[in-house]
C-alpha cells in the first residue's frame, strides 16, 4: 500500500511520518467512497510506516520480545476520500510514557490538502504473554530520536 514515506520533526519538536499513496477500489463503497474502517488500517499502516522510518520497525521490536496492543483508537471524519485520490497519512507519536504510548494522525487528501480524517491510537508495550511491560530501552531510544 505505501508508496512514499517522508520522516520529519513538527514545530511542536515531535517526530512525523508522512505516508502518501493511492485509494485502492476495494476500500470504496459502490458510489466510490473509501469506507470508514478502511482509515484504521490506514492509521496501522502509518504506524508500521512509522516505526520503518526510524530504524525500528514492528517486526524487530516483536522479534526482542514486546508487542505493542492497541488499548484506545479514536477516529473523527471531516470529509469522504474516494477512489484513486492520493492520500497522505500523517503519524505523529504524541506521547511517551514508560509502558504506553499515543499517535495522532491526519489523513489528508494529496491534491488540495484537505483534511479527511483525524484520530489517535493508544499502545500498551505487552510481552509474549500479553502481560504489560515497559517499553523496550531500545525502542525508547529509537522513538526518541536518539538510536
Amino acid at each position: 500500500m505505501t508508496d512514499e514515506t517522508r520522516f520529519y520533526h513538527n514545530a511542536a519538536g515531535l517526530p512525523v511520518a508522512e505516508t502518501r499513496f493511492r485509494v485502492r477500489y476495494h476500500e470504496t463503497d459502490a458510489m466510490g467512497v473509501v469506507h470508514h474502517a478502511a482509515y484504521i488500517t490506514w492509521f496501522e499502516e502509518g504506524r508500521s510506516a512509522f516505526t520503518r522510518a526510524i530504524g525500528y520497525p514492528y517486526s524487530q521490536m516483536a522479534a526482542d520480545g514486546m508487542d505493542l496492543a492497541v488499548v484506545e483508537l479514536a477516529a473523527r471524519y471531516h470529509r469522504p476520500a474516494r477512489y484513486d485520490d492520493e492520500v497522505v497519512v500523517s503519524t505523529c507519536l504524541q506521547e511517551l510514557r514508560s509502558r504506553d504510548m499515543t499517535f495522532t494522525y491526519e489523513v489528508r487528501r494529496a491534491a488540495d490538502d484537505v483534511l479527511l480524517v483525524s484520530g489517535s491510537s493508544r499502545h500498551i508495550s505487552v510481552d509474549r504473554s500479553g502481560r504489560a511491560i515497559r517499553i523496550l530501552e531500545a525502542v525508547r531510544q529509537r522513538l526518541a530520536g536518539r538510536g
